[in-house]
């Protein structure tokens, strides 16, 4: 039996799992320079939502920051995890956009694409093979393992042939929770292989503690790759310890080969580095967890609903919650427990126990996912169900992305007209991927969020005093200077995302502008529409003197990454619309009134 590969995933999964993919580069690249010599299989550096986060939250462009990391390591090759046709996001991508991501990822340093679909749906995985292999790069399939009542492993061998068929040279088990036992581990690798014939490796979050013993188990069954992390980043929703790996598993017959040392010195590395990050690591994730054994979401995967009912002040419901969120998966055909899916459940769930009716108020991710817009769920969705979310509105059956449009040419274009004329690839795939957050990196107004190793901001300049003076000299008053304006920078935090804000000026408290009034607030009464959660207005579909009816979409408001649709609450005529799209509303914000 051969020695067992290990895969280390710190500067991807583990500091996405456990502190939120805060990790700075210039903290990661010491890190990747002490790795590159460890002997690892791979280095998981690139995908999920550091992509997103680098340049929201750490002002860094992605693909600067993946082309520094392999300049630190030029020797192991690089692995990218990516969700198939939806890459880096939460919402499927037209193909043209596909091929450029995954080509512009190839030159900037990634070797291995391990791809997977939420779903298990080998269609949404079909282009990213093909753009792939274009490159001359090694595509990797994942099958996300997924607990259906009454079908047992069964299911796992026909996604593994079709994953073959698709492109897939070597196939991925991932398990999102670690409800995989010994036992459960080498069942499944067994059955991938036998129906595959192909490499199997294994990814096995090490959330219920389980994880060293179902890697070792996998390995006896065939498994020649598994994945870790460096201690300072390991265990909880990340991976198991590389350490423990590399120790537990020396003198046997699946003896990684790692030379322990070296691989605590990177520890050691990684955990200086961490110094910084206090405020940032999550310890809810960190922690070993056994709610996935019980049939529960661990307390990592509840966030967004925790947040939610903290809002609606019913934390207390939570049980409540819990339990709905395993009806949900039910009613929704048993889809895998993993991002963006355990979210968008996990919402509804917080919908139905609060509101007393459920499905009464639905996500537009529901709404898609019930059209198939995500994909073809494991099981069929219920009928009743599907009748309250979409209507007489018919799914689709074919791949998600033939109903998408090409994007790359029309991004060039809204690139130029954003004053950029010869915007090149990376820009292109950026912008097209998450086009503010992109426009204000270039911009210079993406803001870092600070960390304990960097100086405190200046303070702000205080307002000049306008000072009339008799000009001595010439007999007349001297022109007055002009008015500083004071600056401030502030953090916001909505929805557990930062915002930074730089306020320019303002009112002097003591000026006329200050005495006056402040408008009185809406008042909530018959025929207000108000804000059902704390969230981002996306879009305000009306304007006074509408006629809507009951139903009516009248505002789009973004919350935990989600977008809802808020709904008239009577037939009538819009009198005013209190709100303007692009504001951040609290709960029970008087939105839009409409009148008789």
């Amino acid at each position: 039996m051969p020695r067992l590969e290990l895969v280390e995933t710190s500067l991807r999964h583990g500091q996405q799992s456990l502190m939120v993919s805060r990790l700075r580069l210039r903290h990661a690249l010491p890190v990747a320079e002490t790795l590159d010599h460890c002997g690892f299989a791979a280095l998981e550096v690139f995908g999920g939502s550091t992509f997103e986060a680098s340049l929201r939250f750490l002002a860094e462009d992605p693909f600067e920051r993946l082309r520094a990391i392999r300049a630190a390591a030029p020797i192991t090759p690089f692995l990218a995890v990516i969700a198939g046709q939806s890459l880096v996001g939460h919402r499927q991508v037209p193909d043209d956009l596909v091929d450029a991501f995954i080509e512009m990822s190839a030159a900037a340093g990634v070797d291995i694409f391990r791809c997977y679909d939420p779903l298990n749906d080998v269609r949404n995985l079909e282009r990213c093979a093909i753009a792939i292999a274009a490159t001359g790069k090694q595509p990797e399939g994942v099958i996300v393992y997924n607990e259906v009542p009454g079908r047992g492993l069964d299911g796992l061998g026909d996604v593994a042939r079709r994953l073959v068929d698709a492109g897939y040279p070597t196939i991925c088990l991932h398990d999102p929770l670690g409800v995989l036992g010994a036992s459960a581990a080498a069942k499944a690798v067994k059955v991938i292989r036998e129906a595959a014939g192909v490499p199997v490796a294994v990814s096995i979050s090490a959330q219920t503690g389980m994880s060293a013993l179902a890697c070792y188990s996998a390995a006896g069954a065939g498994a020649y790759r598994a994945d870790c992390a460096l201690s300072p980043l390991a265990g909880g929703a990340s991976m198991p310890g590389a350490e423990a790996l590399i120790a537990g598993f020396s003198g046997t017959e699946i003896d990684c080969g790692l030379d322990l040392e070296r691989v605590a010195a990177a520890a050691l590395v990684l955990e200086h580095e961490l110094v910084h990050y206090t405020d940032v690591i999550d310890p809810l994730a960190a922690r070993l967890d056994t709610s996935a054994l019980r049939g529960l979401l661990p307390p990592s995967a509840m966030g967004h609903a925790i947040a939610e009912l903290r809002e609606r002040t019913a934390l207390g419901r939570l049980a409540e919650v819990e339990a709905d969120v395993v009806q949900v998966r039910a009613e929704l055909g048993y889809p895998p427990l993993i991002t963006p899916l355990t979210e968008i459940m996990a919402t509804q769930a917080v919908y139905n126990v609060v509101e007393g009716d459920r499905y009464a108020t639905i996500s537009q991710e529901i709404k898609d996912y019930c059209l198939g817009l995500y994909g073809e769920p494991p099981e069929p969705i219920d009928r009743e169900v599907r009748r309250l979310v979409n209507g007489r509105e018919e799914p689709i059956t074919c791949r998600p992305a033939d109903l998408l449009e090409p994007v790359m040419e029309a991004t060039r274009r809204e690139l130029i007209r954003e004053g950029y004329p010869t915007p090149d690839a990376a820009a292109m795939v950026t912008y097209a991927l998450f086009p503010n957050a992109y426009l204000n990196l270039v911009r210079g107004d993406a803001v870092a969020e600070r960390l304990g190793d960097e100086p405190d901001l200046p303070a702000p300049p205080a307002a000049s005093e306008p000072v009339a003076e008799a000009d001595t000299a010439a007999g007349e008053p001297k022109g007055e200077e002009p008015e500083a304006l004071p600056v401030r920078e502030l953090t916001i935090e909505v929805d557990g995302q930062s915002y930074a804000v730089r306020i320019i000026g303002g009112v002097d408290p003591g000026g006329v502008a200050a005495s006056q009034a402040k408008p009185a607030a809406p008042t909530v009464r018959e025929g207000t529409v108000v804000s059902p959660m704390q969230g981002l207005l996306l879009k305000v579909n009306v304007k006074v003197g509408d006629h809507v009816a009951l139903g009516d979409v009248v505002c789009v408001l973004e919350a935990m990454k989600m977008q809802n649709d808020i709904t008239a609450t009577r037939a009538g005529t819009v009198t005013e619309v209190y709100v303007t799209e692009g504001t951040v509303v609290a709960p029970r914000a008087p939105l839009i009134q409409i009148g008789v």
